[in-house]
């Protein structure tokens, strides 16, 4: 507690202050430290009265900070710094650990390797809470720049330059069916491939990849269901006759669980890349930029 005009004034409100500039959320302002939401908007309010005035302001993106808002961040900032000058600590320089990491990734990749994940980053960063979150490479950079997620891992890479990429590794495709109904674990023919139903995976379930790479091939293929899903795959899948194709990594983590066989799939599917991305500032956060660490040393092992 420090005095300001003779008036008793709490210095962790310019925490709570310049943690409200970088997420532009009360929410995500809590989680980041580790209070209540409530608490969060008891602190903007005290702040509000110490500078007589609004500060931010709702929007339907979140929140705005005012003018005054943007004058006065780089003070807080500063003056930030020079307290935890003094105490030896990182407070001020964006590196504070909270207590939630967010990671944004499809299913397909949370399926294959978000067991594992979990487990490296508990052991090197107990502190540290993973939370995955769905996303997808259309949805990703609007979300790390909205700070919706702090990282996230999609195919291919982004041309906004506020994201950083990191490539983490390629997969390819399986076709994955029903061993029981369709009486053995034999390869699909391409005869077999086109007439059997699918189930298409797909954002907007109207078409995918596998329905490009027959079309090179003047072939079509017979839909049963589709889903946005990879995990709902074996719940489609067992007990009928369908295949679907999927990516490599998320067809073998579910087969090794399901009693579903895998297959190379009888036409050539082009193999794609995938990274790690993160908005420029993100690894300010010693925390992210640990996690992130983290994911790029393990993916070097799990896709050799």
């Amino acid at each position: 507690m420090n005095m300001i005009d003779n008036k008793p004034f709490d210095l962790n409100l310019l925490r709570v202050f310049k943690t409200l500039m970088e997420e532009l959320s009360a929410t995500r302002t809590a989680e980041r430290l580790g209070v209540s939401q409530a608490a969060v908007s008891a602190s903007l309010k005290r702040l509000r009265t110490a500078y007589n005035d609004p500060l931010f302001e709702r929007t339907q993106r979140g929140l705005a900070p005012t003018p005054r808002a943007v004058v006065i961040a780089q003070q807080v900032e500063a003056a930030l710094l020079m307290v935890s000058e003094t105490l030896g600590t990182d407070e001020g320089t964006g590196s504070e650990r909270p207590s939630v990491v967010r990671l944004g990734l499809s299913d397909d990749f949370e399926v294959a390797f978000g067991n594992r994940l979990v487990d490296a980053i508990h052991r090197a960063l107990p502190d540290i809470r993973l939370v995955f979150r769905q996303t997808n490479s259309l949805m990703a950079v609007e979300a790390l720049n909205a700070r919706d997620i702090d990282l996230a891992i999609t195919a291919g890479g982004f041309s906004d330059s506020r994201i950083r990429h990191r490539s983490l590794g390629s997969s390819h495709y399986l076709a994955v069916f029903d061993p029981a109904v369709r009486g053995g674990s034999a390869a699909l023919t391409a005869e077999e491939y086109v007439e059997t139903e699918h189930v298409l995976i797909s954002y907007s379930g109207l078409t995918g990849v596998t329905d490009d790479v027959l079309a090179e091939h003047g072939r079509r293929r017979k839909i049963r269901a589709a889903t946005t899903h990879f995990s709902a795959l074996p719940f489609l899948i067992a007990d009928t006759d369908a295949v679907a194709t999927l990516p490599s990594h998320a067809a073998l983590a579910i087969s090794r669980i399901c009693r579903l066989s895998v297959c190379e799939t009888p036409f050539p599917f082009p193999r794609y890349a995938f990274g790690l991305s993160w908005r420029f500032d993100a690894l300010r956060d010693r925390s992210i930029r640990a996690v992130r660490d983290i994911i790029v040393s393990r993916f070097a092992e799990w896709t050799e």
